[in-house]
């Protein structure tokens, strides 16, 4: 009998341990690091962040960028486009790739972060290119999308202890579900341990013709409010994610001033309050997209010297490089601070 009661204590237990631990979002630092799209550029970064996101066009890409980074920084690694099925316009419960490209890694970080980037967003725009299951799940307020993103990313922190999952929505499909649900809290993946929104543009304007211009503030208020609803039903340390435009593109940034006027904002926000976790800074590589040009801020020299500024005022990097024409933030940062989503 002893024996039989000892073996299902041992069941209980393992079955309670079928998924990893939630990532530590605890952290002396804010993370802060730039997006990349070369693997040769995380020596460029290295002495101003202690994160870095990259976005894989296959698994094998990771493998790289992980084998470079030799300075151990935490990779923030986009895999929700890896999982995309673009035939049905859903995501798949296979992150089998993923796994072996992180594992044949010569560099094994710690921790790591997966970033879920736009994937509701995703689905909705399959639903308008007629992806009938697609529609459904949008019709469902997403529950399948929101299950194998949740899977997924149980498996990875089970394989990969220390590693977590951000989920970074797009502006527009928070618009569009406060259009349909204007009491309700936005739809965002709820094992996640940080949460977020991008809008490129002017802070206190952003948005399209089509669908009309918010503050960013708003929607950051959005995020906020379903983040906590979220970690009063099940607390995992949840925080808020915040991304920053760094980059020169039509109908987004015209000048290096327009850049800084919402890094300095967002900077600002990020020092008011511990449950903001970090600045993601889009992008520092050049991009072409969609026949699209993106500056990314290593052309850009006063952008540059801002990221140093931001990462040296929250402590993170390298602080034995100094910029050119770094000054007291402190007191900047103030001037564009008198706006925040926190309440």
């Amino acid at each position: 009998m002893s024996k039989r009661i000892a073996f299902i204590v041992v069941t209980l237990l393992v079955s309670m341990n079928t998924y990893g631990a939630y990532f530590n979002t605890n952290r002396l630092q804010k993370i802060v690091g730039p997006f990349l799209t070369e693997v040769g550029h995380i020596e460029e970064v290295k002495a101003f962040s202690n994160a870095f996101g990259v976005a894989p066009k296959t698994a094998s890409d990771i493998t790289q960028y992980l084998d470079a980074n030799t300075y151990k920084m935490l990779p923030v690694i986009t895999i929700s486009s890896l999982l995309f099925d673009k035939e049905t316009g859903m995501y798949r419960n296979d992150p089998d790739a993923i796994i072996n490209a992180i594992e044949k890694s010569k560099i094994h970080p710690d921790e790591m972060l997966f970033l879920m980037d736009e994937p509701l967003a995703a689905v909705r725009g399959a639903c308008e290119k007629g992806k009938s299951k697609a529609c459904r799940d949008v019709d469902d307020r997403y529950v399948e999308t929101l299950s194998t993103l949740r899977l997924v990313g149980q498996l990875l922190r089970k394989q990969f202890p220390g590693s977590g999952v951000i989920h970074i929505e797009a502006w527009i499909e928070l618009v569009q579900q406060k259009k349909q649900y204007p009491n309700e809290n936005v739809i965002m993946l709820d094992d996640a341990e940080y949460l977020g929104f991008d809008c490129y543009g002017n802070f206190d304007y952003c948005g399209s013709s089509e669908l009309g211009y918010n503050s960013q503030l708003t929607y950051g208020e959005w995020v906020w409010d379903a983040m906590h609803a979220l970690e009063a039903t099940h607390s995992i340390g949840r925080k808020m994610f915040l991304v920053t435009g760094a980059f020169l593109a039509d109908q987004s940034f015209d000048s290096a001033e327009a850049i800084q006027e919402q890094m300095y904002t967002y900077a600002y926000i990020l020092s008011q309050h511990d449950k903001l976790g970090g600045l993601g800074i889009f992008l520092w590589s050049d991009l072409v997209e969609n026949g699209k040009l993106f500056t990314g801020a290593r052309g850009i020299p006063a952008i540059v010297d801002f990221i140093f500024l931001i990462a040296q005022y929250f402590g993170v990097g390298d602080r034995t490089e100094q910029c050119e024409v770094c000054v007291d933030f402190n007191g900047v940062v103030q001037s564009y601070g008198a706006q925040s989503f926190i309440k």
